[in-house]
Formats: C-alpha cells, sequence, structure tokens
C-alpha cells in the first residue's frame, strides 16, 4: 500500500521530479512485490519439510486427530495425512520411501514414492509417467495388504490418491501416499537374546501367516521371498508387511513331473507333489512352510524350551526342514507346542511332587531378595510358570531359591509369572500376591 501511494504522490510531483525518478520507483516497489510472492511460495513448498512428501487433498474438511487411533476402523484421507508431524525416513528401496511420523498422538509410518530411487532415476519417459509406474506398485500393494487383512498382516490406515498428475513443484503436488502401522526390523540378534516364550509367540505368529496365505480371501498365496525383510514386528506381534513378491495360485500343470518343487536355499530340498485338476497340489502350502523352517523356525524354537520338550522341538523342526511338513500341518504342530507349553503336562510326577517341600502364604510378598538368572531380567529371576508345582521345581533347581513370589500376571500363553527370591527379608503384605517358602526356610 506505501508503494502504490509513493507512485501517486510521484504522480503529484511530475514536475518536480524527471521521468528516470518514478521508473526508479516503480522497480524498486515491484521488487519488494516479487519478493513477498517468493517467499509465499517458498514456505509453502517447505510444509512437510525437504524430505516430506506433500499430498494433494481431497474434498472436505480434514478431521480431528482427537478422534482417531490406531484401532479407529476409518481410513485417514489425503487432508489428513496432510497433517502428519514429525516425519523422518526409516527406509527406502528402488520403489518407495517410508517415513516415521505422528499423527496425533499414535505413531505411523508412511510410504511413498522414492522420487531419487532406482525406478524412479532409471526411467526414460517423462516424470509423471514414471511416477504414476512407481506409484501404481505402491497402490497395488495397499489394496493386497487391505485384502489380507490379518492380525499378522500389516494394516493400512489410511491412503491418499490424487486426482492430480505428479508434479515435483515446489510446491509438490499428485504426491501418492500410504499410512501403515509402525513396526520394528526383525533383528536376529534381538531374536537369539529373547527368553523361549517370546521366542515361540513368534512362531505362532509365523504358523498363523502360513495358514492365512494357504487359505487367505484370495486363495492359495505363494511367498516368493519369505525373509526377515518382508516381516515388521508391532508390539510383541510379528506381520507381514511387505506383498511385493506374492503369487496368486498354486502352478499350473499338465503332469507330475510339472511339479518338482526344490529349494536350493539352506538345506537343499526337492519334494514331488501330484498334479491335480490342472495345479500343482499343495505346492504354495509346502513352499511356504520350507522357507518358513529356514529363515524363521530354525532361531525360534531349538533353543530355551524346557528339557522335557526339547525332542518335541526338535523334531517339529527337523520335518519342516526336510520338507515334511506343510503349512497346515506345522500350524497344528506348534498349535500342540503351546498348549503342552502352557499346561505343564510336560512336568514328570516327581517334579509336580516338588511343591509339597513349600508352604503357601496367600496375600503376602517380599521385597527384597532379587537375584539374577539365566534368560530373564537383569534385575530379577523371573520366569512364568504353569502351575504353583512348576515354580516349586524351579526354584529346587536354583541354589540360590529360598521362595518364590506368584504375581497377578500372566503371560501370553496363560501361564503365571513367577518371581524367585533369595532371602526371606522384608516379607509384606500384597493381596495380589502368593508366597511360597520352602520348608524349614521360615
Amino acid at each position: 500500500m506505501d508503494c502504490w501511494m509513493l507512485l501517486v504522490s510521484l504522480g503529484s510531483r511530475m514536475t518536480r521530479l524527471s521521468r528516470l525518478s518514478v521508473y526508479a520507483a516503480v522497480y524498486l516497489c515491484l521488487c519488494l512485490l516479487a519478493n513477498v510472492v517468493l517467499v509465499m511460495v517458498f514456505v509453502m513448498s517447505q510444509r512437510w519439510g525437504d524430505s516430506t512428501p506433500a499430498a494433494a487433498p481431497r474434498g472436505g474438511p480434514a478431521s480431528s486427530t482427537h478422534d482417531w487411533d490406531l484401532n479407529n476402523a476409518r481410513l485417514l484421507t489425503c487432508k489428513e495425512i496432510h497433517t502428519i508431524r514429525n516425519l523422518t525416513v526409516i527406509g527406502s528401496g528402488w520403489t518407495k520411501t517410508v517415513y516415521r511420523g505422528l499423527y496425533g498422538n499414535s505413531a505411523v509410518a508412511l510410504k511413498t514414492v522414492h522420487s531419487s530411487g532406482h525406478d524412479m532415476t532409471s526411467c526414460q519417459e517423462e516424470t509423471s509417467v514414471c511416477y504414476h509406474r512407481c506409484a501404481s506398485k505402491i497402490i497395488k500393494e495397499t489394496a493386497l495388504l487391505r485384502e489380507l487383512k490379518h492380525p499378522n498382516v500389516l494394516k493400512v490406515l489410511g491412503e491418499c490418491l490424487p486426482n492430480e498428475d505428479y508434479s515435483p513443484g515446489p510446491p509438490a503436488v499428485g504426491v501418492v501416499a500410504v499410512i501403515t502401522e509402525l513396526g520394528h526390523p526383525v533383528d536376529m540378534i534381538e531374536i537369539l537374546q529373547m527368553d523361549f516364550e517370546s521366542r515361540l509367540k513368534l512362531a505362532y505368529d509365523v504358523v498363523s501367516i502360513l495358514q492365512h496365505l494357504v487359505h487367505s480371501p484370495l486363495g492359495s498365496l505363494l511367498m516368493k521371498d519369505f525373509r526377515r525383510q518382508q516381516f515388521v514386528i508391532v508390539g510383541d506381534t510379528l506381520k507381514l508387511s511387505d506383498v511385493d513378491d506374492i503369487v496368486l495360485g498354486d502352478p499350473k500343470c499338465t503332469h507330475d513331473k510339472d511339479c518338482i518343487l526344490e529349494i536350493s536355499s539352506g538345506k537343499h530340498v526337492k519334494s514331488y507333489l501330484p498334479c491335480s485338476a490342472g495345479k500343482c497340489k499343495g505346492y504354495n502350502s509346502l513352499s511356504n512352510a520350507i522357507q518358513a523352517g529356514q529363515h524363521f523356525m530354525r532361531l525360534l524354537i531349538p533353543y530355551g524350551s524346557p528339557k522335557a520338550l526339547e525332542n518335541t522341538s526338535s523334531d517339529i523342526l527337523n520335518r519342516l526342514l526336510a520338507g515334511n511338513l506343510y503349512s497346515e500341518e506345522v500350524y497344528s504342530e506348534i498349535h500342540r507346542l503351546v498348549r503342552n507349553y502352557s499346561s505343564g503336562n510336560y512336568l514328570k510326577d516327581t517334579e509336580k511332587d516338588m511343591i509339597k517341600d513349600y508352604v503357601a502364604y496367600p496375600g503376602e510378598t517380599i521385597s527384597e531378595g532379587d537375584f539374577s538368572c539365566q534368560k530373564t531380567a537383569a534385575w530379577g529371576c523371573i520366569q512364568s510358570v504353569s502351575s504353583p508345582a512348576e515354580g516349586a521345581w524351579l526354584c529346587s533347581q536354583i541354589p540360590k531359591c529360598e521362595a518364590f513370589i506368584l504375581i497377578d500376571q500372566r503371560s501370553w500363553t496363560g501361564r503365571q509369572i513367577a518371581v524367585f527370591k533369595s532371602s526371606l527379608r522384608n516379607i509384606k503384605e500384597n493381596k495380589e500376591h502368593t508366597l511360597y517358602i520352602r520348608r524349614g526356610q521360615g
């Protein structure tokens, strides 16, 4: 406004100012306006930060983050995705980049096209065409994840499929984005450091995925790549996250000789399957099971189980790696192992009789006497037990143990949590605990 007032003033004083002065004033005002416009464009283009994909909003106002959480059935839309904050790159590949971000108070993962990835940089066509080709892979993967909805499949929380063609901007428009649950990679060292029950939970998740792949809403599915990189852990649950290499249906055939399954990674396996109704019967089920054994089960079930279950665990693994268990069969075997572990049926009568050497004190606990023991938390000796009898037997096997406490908490298998103690000092009242003291110690 000041610039235009200056021009008016200059016009009224034309007789005292040279024409050159007027041109100079006009030029300065135009430069000032141009700078303001450039700053506004820059701010808009940086709304999500340099590494953040912008999403073109669809119609309708964005909903408040306060009425949404991870269990909400409503999918997030373009405008809501646009409000995700604190975006940080956590992974990238040839086609897509994955960000970690916050929507409201919920941590989520955002997937979008990797603009400088191999698929984009190697494409020789127009940028919008190359982008559309890459985005179609993400859209296909998202649709498949939604079709395979299952507790052990990564949950899709939202998507943005704008109508505009992609343009890098600034500001960028036409950006395809997908929101999913946030998980962390499956780390082999982390798995080996887990106790047996935690690894058994992952084994339980693996066979649940195997069962779902065989009996999915789309029919029998083959995972060509069953490596740990195709999965993430959300909370304490293993979930299938990458479905790029899934194949629908068992292979077609005309003769039995067309149905030879051969897997060379890890232990070499060669299996002969029947050709039935034009398809290799059970091909996907067996292939998935063998690969799951090679990439997961060999790390999950052979170590740390109660001695009475070691032979059972080893037998399951050996048959699985040899190609003698289909997905449905290994599913049944692991479920049977979990039931046996949960119930304590593996305990011998002499081990169960150890409870006679202990006196129970309901409503009492011990606040001191913590000590470390193998494969438990560093600050105490804590394990799950199927019954007070197993707690008594475990305590009798630990030289330091004089007592144990059963607390009002249970593991995922339903076993009760026991805390083992090396001292009887500082006995207190606690209605949710039951104290067991070895006879002759109190």
